[in-house]
């Protein structure tokens, strides 16, 4: 186990556990309080937006950040917002409160992913890809553990106790994250920190957002990056309302939602002993397979259990997103802008779950959610060839993800 569990690990899997929980059962706990309001359908679209809507501009400037002040100081900042956040609707929940708390913590909880990411990937000098990537399966552990509890736990409160005890019990889990990361995350592993004199020596041309772009592999990386993303966004956003409709209790719905963090859960269990056998590229081509072949039979699926079903399915094609892409971007990266990749990469993740949203809500109505599943898996089928095309390289070059 110390072969696949270095320094400060075990303390970011826990951060990001409880941190998460905060925003996994904080989306069930909103949605629902939101579908039960006027207008609510509309509105839960807006909210799964408003998760995403700050990043989508910040986390760039976040992954710089990192760079420049290591990442111990930019978690605290963060998770600190989270904390706010995550109590705001517990004293008298509304619409505007859950509405603000959707905002502050997928904030907060953006600005400690980036960080975190980033220190994940320097936990050993000279790590090989493999180890590295099994280093990141790991880590997000952590998240879909909190994916399964998050939705499970707060569907169980609001439909046995209420709506203010599920919110209350999301907020004690951010206290939890955020004690962690004050007492446990003291001097995060990262590169060298770029200096105040040093950053201001380097020329404009040097920092440019398009040269992370320059090569054909980070392009292929931000591409299927974004595949998954608005895969797993319209998947969220559209699971709430299917089952609304269906008539299932915020319990069911919360099941489903935690099926398919089980699904990631064992997809990234699985990533130490994946990453010895195939490269990330052969895992990704997979997954978005499965992704596809999920959004193509949902429409049909009435069933609670084939909800299950699907849930389960699509987070085992899910899980194996993160920790694959984030081992391509530490590889690919141009040397010391490790963090700012990861926050580009975060800034096209958020943009995601801002548009998919809100394209959900405005299209809705006169197109199905039948009719936007079948969409869905249309357009993630084009990230099919680009990860093809990564595998089909990395066979060329005889390299191996677990070498």
């Amino acid at each position: 186990m110390a072969r696949w569990l270095p320094a400060y690990l075990p303390t970011l899997i826990l951060i990001n556990l409880t941190g998460h929980l905060a925003l996994s059962g904080g989306r069930l706990s909103g949605s629902m309080f939101l579908l039960r309001s006027p207008g609510g359908e509309t509105l839960v679209g807006v909210f799964m937006a408003l998760f995403s809507v700050i990043p989508v501009v910040s986390s760039l400037a976040i992954g710089r950040w990192v760079d420049r002040a290591g990442s111990t100081r930019v978690m605290r900042v963060g998770i600190a917002t989270v904390l706010a956040g995550a109590w705001l609707p517990v004293a008298f929940p509304s619409v505007p409160l859950i509405l603000a708390m959707a905002v502050t913590v997928g904030f907060g909880f953006n600005v400690v992913t980036v960080a975190a990411q980033h220190s994940v990937g320097h936990l050993e000098t000279g790590s090989d890809p493999g180890r590295r990537l099994a280093h990141f399966g790991w880590f997000a552990l952590g998240h879909s553990a909190s994916s399964a509890l998050g939705p499970f736990v707060a569907g169980l409160l609001i439909d046995h106790v209420g709506f203010r005890a599920a919110f209350g019990a999301l907020g004690m889990c951010s206290l939890a994250a955020a004690l962690l990361v004050f007492t446990r995350a003291r001097g995060l592993p990262g590169p060298r920190r770029v200096t105040p004199a040093a950053g201001a020596a380097e020329s404009a041309a040097a920092r440019r957002v398009t040269d992370l772009l320059a090569s054909a592999e980070m392009r292929r990386i931000y591409w299927v990056n974004m595949a998954f993303a608005s895969g797993w966004d319209l998947f969220f956003v559209a699971l709430p309302v299917v089952g609304h409709r269906l008539g299932y209790s915020a319990s069911v719905i919360g099941t489903v939602f935690s099926m398919f963090a089980i699904g990631t859960f064992a997809a990234r269990a699985a990533m130490p002993w994946l990453s010895r056998r195939v490269n990330e590229w052969q895992i990704l081509r997979v997954a978005l397979a499965m992704m596809v072949s999920v959004f193509l039979l949902l429409p049909w699926m009435q069933v609670a259990v084939l909800l299950m079903l699907a849930g389960l399915v699509f987070g085992l094609a899910v899980g194996t997103s993160q920790p694959n892409i984030l081992s391509l971007l530490h590889t690919a990266a141009p040397s010391g802008r490790g963090g700012e990749a990861v926050g580009l990469r975060s800034v096209l993740s958020n943009g995601c779950s801002v548009v998919v949203p809100l394209t959900f809500s405005a299209v809705v109505a006169p197109v199905g959610v039948a009719g936007l599943l079948m969409g869905g898996g249309v357009l993630l089928g084009g990230a099919l060839w680009p990860a093809h095309r990564g595998a089909r390289s990395r066979r060329r070059r005889g390299a191996h993800g677990g070498e």
